[in-house]
């Protein structure tokens, strides 16, 4: 059976698609780790940690009542409005078979061929020279 992908499961790691799925998919609804865990068939450490990241980037409201740890998203950050309605999208769009994107992702990378004779020089690199000066 061909598994097909949703918007989130191309734009985003697994993990973090089914996290936002189901956080941004029901905004208003608090949910607690283990069922977090239940409803994306992940493992309770995988989704600690995931939650940890969005957490950091303040995308998430968290609070414990004593016996679980509630995870919503926040409102109020820049990127809510665009988080929700990828997920909203993500919802409502046709999903994409895994085949499909594995075929354009193959062709998009034999498109892209270095010039021959010129070797990749990590220290001539903008960013690298960047670092250097600054220091790191």
């Amino acid at each position: 059976m061909k598994r097909e992908l949703t918007v989130l499961e191309v734009l985003f790691p697994k993990v973090r698609a089914e996290v936002l799925r189901l956080l941004f998919g029901t905004p208003s609804k608090a949910r607690f780790v283990r069922e977090l865990a239940n409803l994306s068939e992940l493992a309770v450490s995988t989704v600690q940690e995931e939650l940890r990241r969005l957490t950091a980037l303040g995308l998430l409201v968290t609070w414990s009542d004593g016996f679980h740890r509630f995870y919503r998203p926040d409102r109020r950050h820049v990127l809510y409005p665009s988080l929700a309605e990828i997920v909203r999208i993500s919802f409502r769009t046709k999903p994409i078979s895994r085949s499909e994107v594995v075929r354009l992702r193959r062709r998009h990378f034999k498109r892209r061929v270095r010039p021959t004779g010129q070797g990749f020089n990590p220290f001539e690199h903008p960013l690298t020279t960047f670092r250097r000066g600054m220091g790191g």
